[in-house]
């Protein structure tokens, strides 16, 4: 309840003419406020609807318990004293009266201009522990670092003020505006969810009616006309910022603004005071501690500032964002750079970034370079034959349409040109289709393009020297990745060598520690431990933690690190490395060697359920890169089998390897170890027969399919065979010091081959599994349905009559009945719906069967 003091409540205060129109209820910030802290910190920029949301949070089924002392807002500043003994007075009026916690909230509290307000605000706390203070601010001048203090608080930011998309949506239904999902979603884009730009949506809309629906670009042109309106009114016109209207205009270039920024596009003397003004305003909303020395506008008024900055310049470039991309570039960030060409529409200048620097933004940032490509105009893209280039594959091929089929090749003109500018432009476009061919998911035509560039390379190199040293081992190194992600290990590695070696000692640095990191993973993955542990040391020497990319290089070795571990069985090395890595972003191209080594990890922690949740969601993130043609769909494939046969779901492991859309060395193994574990040995030994073992060159797999041979043949009373078997193993072993495939096998085959007449190493015999540790069962059941049971199963599927089944079927209803319990029993499942569940799981029938 809201306590009157003096016929004035928060209630009665008058509001600025937007608040009235955006007080509604906002569920998603009261549950926050419902059970306040000591000390509850509202920050936001003018506008963004803090006293609104107190209101309406004050006087909501939400609103605290026991009375809230709501002060009015400061007229400005003068008299602080006044003001807080005023608040005192009501405090103690209140504490004496309630025995209920009491909340205060006090509103734009920065105005008083008072440095002992946070002094005051702990004294209040201090008071009494039933004391809560609420206080919205527009800076960080008051509890700007909020780490520092040492009472209960929560701090609801600018971004959290912010109307989600159902919060803009009820803002207009509740002003009589219903809008099409696609207008209310560009509604939201060009608002930011800033409660007075959505409310200016309200004017635009309802005039156009029904016709918006069918006019998108209007509708755009519209909403930004009536932002920018705001802008006018609010910010350039306001008479307290008359004075800075220059001034935020050019620093409006800035997507992120700071005193160096502010005083290199201004060339003013003030420039920091003029930030720090413009954050009490309200303007420019400061960033959290360790980067408060960031400044930033609300989006959608930083655009609305763009429009009018470019009307002074609408056909030729923006003279402060092209100084920003040559400041950005001087400072070694081409994302930064490129952005801010594009953005002052400098297109000689972007396409001097892209020629400059395409490799690292087409790795790091490839939806900007694909956007940039669109973007610049045909007349000026024409004369570039990297840029023709790029164009023409991202109009046949770009992300709207995802499943297109493979971009046609571009053949450049100087394959076999004994030119070198014209073998140069050709290695150039070259490059560019491979590296938007892998982008796009096509990883076998990526590598073959790459197979063809590296020859290509290398004949460039006999031409120009000097030339190709330059730039060939950064392209050696995308060329690596290409191969990496098709499986094709050996060309990987030959490239990430070349391209370390290329750069070692000139640099750059970050290009020879990706390399050595890569090559060490190519290793790791197929066993050649010794191979990886020398790289990995060699990654090492390259530490620089101030490189923008250490974080992208270190993907390679980290998992290379974990990878080594587990084939060592020093699991607490693996896991350490991978707690390292952390999550990966979305666009990590790596991604499907750190979910095989989590994965791998989970299953000799015993762990796979947890193994297999971590993968399912990684394929449904990156799934666009979960294609045939790469290695992440032979390695999960044979994971995910793995972790279902470690929890002893023998039908879930077989429908994962019957079902997968690519096969590999992996995938084999998982499937001899499969067989075997359900007591097909000769079928076990099949496996291991066929080529993608028995021609296998990766160590480890050699040594995994070895191990389950001399199990087999040891199932099959052939004791010769499987000594023959098991000492391959062991010099597998001896070259490798790969353990992970003796510490897997379950615990009674290990005690069988230990009886063997081969000395086993120590490091083995170290890790060997008992039952309560193994990482595998021993056996696993298969569900096996008689041609009967499987008749009447399929039959289920579309109907639960008996008499139906028995109809269908020719066969009595009693007969039905049998087989149904039968089936239910194998199943271990009591009725039809859960029958069809266990089925479709087991892949005994097609999931997607109607029941």
């Amino acid at each position: 309840m809201v306590v009157e003091f003096e016929n004035e409540t928060i209630r009665d205060r008058p509001r600025p003419r937007h608040a009235r129109r955006t007080l509604f209820p906002r569920p998603r910030l009261f549950g926050l406020l419902s059970d306040p802290p000591a000390l509850t910190v509202v920050r936001g920029p003018r506008g963004a609807g803090k006293t609104c949301l107190l209101t309406a949070w004050t006087e909501s089924a939400h609103a605290p318990r026991g009375p809230v002392i709501a002060m009015p807002t400061p007229a400005g500043p003068g008299e602080p004293d006044r003001y807080w003994a005023e608040l005192t007075r009501r405090l103690d009026e209140a504490l004496a009266t309630w025995t209920d916690p009491v909340t205060v909230v006090l509103d734009d509290v920065e105005r008083l201009s008072d440095t002992a307000t946070e002094a005051r605000v702990l004294r209040l706390l201090d008071r009494d522990p039933r004391v809560h203070v609420v206080l919205t601010t527009r800076d960080t001048s008051i509890f700007g670092d909020s780490t520092l203090l040492d009472v209960d608080h929560l701090t609801v930011s600018a971004p959290e003020l912010m109307f989600t998309l159902d919060e803009s949506r009820s803002a207009l239904a509740q002003r009589g505006i219903e809008l099409p999902r696609h207008l209310m979603e560009l509604v939201q884009e060009l608002t930011g969810g800033f409660p007075p730009l959505v409310q200016a949506a309200v004017a635009v809309a309802r005039p156009f009616g029904t016709d918006y629906d069918h006019s998108r670009e209007l509708a755009r042109h519209a909403l930004e006309r009536a932002i920018d309106r705001y802008v006018e009114r609010e910010i350039l016109g306001a008479a307290d910022l008359v004075d800075h209207r220059d001034f935020m205009l050019t620093i409006a270039a800035a997507r992120v603004v700071t005193e160096a920024v502010a005083e290199m596009l201004s060339s003013v003397a003030d420039a920091a005071a003029r930030l720090h003004a413009l954050e009490a305003a309200g303007v420019l909303v400061r960033s959290a501690w360790p980067k408060d020395d960031e400044w930033r506008f609300v989006p959608p008024i930083r655009e609305s500032l763009m429009r009018d900055v470019r009307l002074e310049a609408p056909a030729g470039p923006l003279q402060a964002s092209t100084t920003l991309a040559t400041w950005h570039r001087g400072r070694g960030d081409c994302v930064a750079a490129l952005e801010y060409a594009v953005e002052a529409r400098n297109w000689p200048l972007a396409i001097e970034i892209l020629e400059a620097d395409w490799v690292e933004l087409v790795s790091r940032e490839f939806r900007l370079v694909r956007d940039t490509l669109v973007a610049i105009p045909a007349a000026v893209a024409d004369g570039n034959l990297t840029i023709r280039a790029g164009r023409e594959l991202f109009v046949r091929f770009t992300s709207a349409t995802p499943d297109a089929e493979t971009p046609p090749p571009i053949e450049p003109a100087g394959m076999r040109s004994t030119d070198p500018e014209e073998a140069g432009d050709a290695l150039t476009v070259g490059s560019v289709q491979s590296l938007i061919l892998r982008v796009s998911g096509h990883f076998a035509q990526a590598s073959e393009t790459s197979v063809r560039m590296s020859v290509l390379g290398d004949r460039l190199t006999t031409m120009q020297p000097t030339r190709a040293a330059a730039f060939l081992p950064m392209l050696r190194l995308q060329w690596g990745i290409s191969h990496l992600l098709h499986g094709e290990l050996g060309r990987a590695s030959a490239e990430f060598r070349r391209s370390y070696t290329g750069c070692r000692t000139t640099g750059p640095h970050f290009v020879a520690r990706h390399a050595a990191g890569n090559l060490a993973l190519a290793y790791a993955l197929s066993g050649e431990l010794g191979h990886a542990e020398a790289w990995l040391d060699k990654e090492r020497r390259y530490d620089d933690e101030s490189v923008w990319v250490t974080r992208m290089v270190r993907v390679g070795g980290l998992v290379a690190s974990a990878l080594v571990g587990i084939d060592r069985m020093e699991l607490d090395v693996a896991a350490k490395a991978l707690a390292q890595l952390g999550d990966l972003h979305d666009n990590e191209e790596l991604w499907a060697f750190a979910v095989y080594a989590h994965c791998r990890l989970a299953l000799f922690t015993r762990q796979a359920e947890v193994g297999l949740d971590r993968l399912h969601r990684a394929v449904a993130v990156y799934e666009r890169w979960f294609t045939p043609g790469s290695i992440a769909a032979r390695l999960l494939v044979a994971a995910e089998a793995d972790l279902h046969l470690a929890l002893g779901h023998g039908n879930e492991a077989w429908s994962t390897l019957a079902s997968a859309h690519a096969r590999g060395p992996w995938s084999a193994i998982a499937h001899a170890r499969l067989e075997l574990s359900s007591g097909h040995p000769a079928e076990a030994l099949a496996d291991c027969a066929r080529p993608t073992l028995s021609d296998c060159p990766y160590p480890r797999v050699r040594m995994e399919s070895a191990l389950l041979q001399a199990a087999a043949h040891l199932d099959l009373d052939d004791d010769v065979q499987a000594e023959a078997m098991l000492r391959r193993a062991v010099a597998l072993f001896e070259q490798t010091g790969v353990v992970s495939p003796f510490a897997a096998l379950p615990a009674a085959r290990v005690a069988r081959l230990t009886g063997l007449d081969v000395p086993l190493p120590a490091a083995w015999l170290a890790v060997a599994p008992d039952a309560a540790s193994a990482a595998f069962p021993d056996r696993v059941q298969l569900v096996g349905l008689s041609d009967r049971e499987a008749a009447v199963l399929n039959a289920l599927v579309s109907t639960s009559s008996i008499a139906e089944l028995a109809a269908r079927l020719f066969v009595s209803q009693n007969t039905v009945k049998t087989q149904l319990r039968s089936l239910y029993r194998k199943l271990d499942v009591h009725s039809r719906a859960d029958a069809l569940l266990a089925a479709a799981r087991l892949g005994l029938i097609d999931p997607g069967a109607d029941a």
